[in-house]
């Protein structure tokens, strides 16, 4: 055919990839004789395998943030094409819209394009982005749209306590001043860091400073606001107290109510003490990575995929793909929760889930069975705290380890 233009070309790569179990489809594509490999008795094999390494091209580098767009590509087209998930199971694991996965897979077909034309010598079309007719229409979202992003995004990087307070005190500093308040930060600097978006922690501290300045500022108050903060388990508590019998101002129960939203999106808890004569608020907040979870499952692909799951809350994974290394890495580990897949060679998740729940060092750790069957009944008869079917969004596996952390902390109580 003559040289295709950019839909032309798109269409025979997205046409290939939606065809790459059918040999009669793959030996007939005008792409085969394109990339040199039409006439031969592997045609159908040789364009798989060429689609399939670029596919695995788009890969990032292991060092690449988990919310970096690059791995969101990558991963549209990976479990799309090389997995072959119904585009719906794969927007649901990307946490994506149908229209927006899409979106996902026209740039990673783009990239593909690119890449076999470097490699096959290929004229270049033009390869442009999408069009802005696709750009979704502006509106003025509800506050919990706004603050979204926060709950449903990996966190820019780990947040330290100690700076950020010293920070969010510069900031409120002129305001106390001229309310005659005097702040007392203490913080020590070996705090663990923290499993929260920076901008979120700031703006919740900022939200409580900001209370109890209007509180101690007045004219009954004694002037002194303390902020302290001290870890406590796999938490850091962080405590803002002020005293003196002033009464709330005006616009507090909102300021308290955004503290509170903001506390809960970055995975935390809140508790204030506001009465007329005093105010205190003690914010608990997750630290990176200090709770163990032991995820058993024999494909690595999965556990990579945990890992970056995982990678900047309070989670710390610990993968095994041997079942005969579930007891003693748990007995070792003393892992908070266990992730077990049922589909492994020798011996299934159904015998370690057994074997975990009659271990006397085992028998009280939460195990959340996740896995392609459905059989959540037998998981959960057999002793399973959650049942999960894959494949598996960040967000539904994030609120499955968190729904066992709050069965663990009301139990403890």
């Amino acid at each position: 055919m003559d040289k295709p233009d950019r839909q032309q070309w798109l269409k025979l790569i997205r046409d290939a990839l939606n065809h790459l179990e059918d040999p009669g489809y793959l030996r007939k594509s005008p792409l085969a004789r394109m990339l040199g490999v039409a006439d031969r008795f592997d045609t159908p094999a040789a364009v798989r395998r060429i689609l399939t390494d670029a596919i695995a091209s788009l890969e990032p580098p292991p060092d690449t943030p988990p919310e970096a767009h690059a791995w969101r590509v990558y991963e549209a087209a990976y479990y799309r094409y090389i997995e072959a998930y119904e585009q719906e199971a794969v927007a649901q694991q990307l946490g994506l819209s149908v229209r927006q996965l899409r979106r996902e897979q026209q740039v990673a077909f783009e990239a593909i394009a690119l890449r076999l034309c470097e490699r096959y010598g290929l004229e270049k079309p033009s390869l442009s982005p999408p069009s802005a007719e696709d750009a979704p229409a502006h509106a003025y979202p509800a506050v919990s749209e706004e603050l979204a992003w926060l709950k449903e995004a990996p966190p820019s990087g780990p947040a330290n306590l100690a700076v950020t307070l010293l920070a969010v005190a510069e900031l409120v500093r002129p305001l106390a001043d001229r309310r005659g308040v005097r702040l007392q930060i203490s913080a020590p600097a070996d705090l663990p860091p923290l499993a929260v978006d920076p901008v979120g922690l700031r703006q919740v501290l900022l939200n409580l400073l900001g209370v109890a300045i209007s509180r101690a500022g007045q004219p009954e108050a004694n002037g002194d606001v303390a902020v302290s903060a001290q870890a406590q388990g796999w938490e850091v508590e962080t405590r803002v107290q002020c005293s003196g019998e002033a009464p709330p101002a005006e616009d507090e129960p909102s300021r308290l109510e955004m503290a509170y939203q903001l506390a809960n999106i970055c995975g935390g808890k809140l508790a204030v003490a506001a009465g007329s004569n005093a105010f205190s608020a003690v914010l608990a907040l997750p630290g990176l990575e200090q709770l163990p979870v032991l995820s058993i499952d024999d494909n690595a692909g999965t556990l990579e995929l945990w890992q970056r799951y995982a990678e900047g809350t309070r989670y710390r994974l610990v993968g095994t793909r041997d079942p005969d290394q579930a007891l003693p890495l748990a007995q070792r580990l003393a892992p908070q929760i266990i992730l077990l897949d049922v589909m492994m060679p020798r011996i299934d998740g159904w015998e370690v889930l057994v074997r975990l729940r009659h271990h006397p060092l085992t028998s009280h750790i939460p195990v959340i069975v996740c896995t392609i069957l459905k059989e959540e009944e037998l998981a959960l008869s057999l002793g399973a705290s959650a049942f999960l079917t894959k494949p598996l969004t960040r967000q539904a596996f994030l609120a499955a380890l968190d729904e066992q952390v709050a069965l663990l902390a009301r139990e403890s109580q």
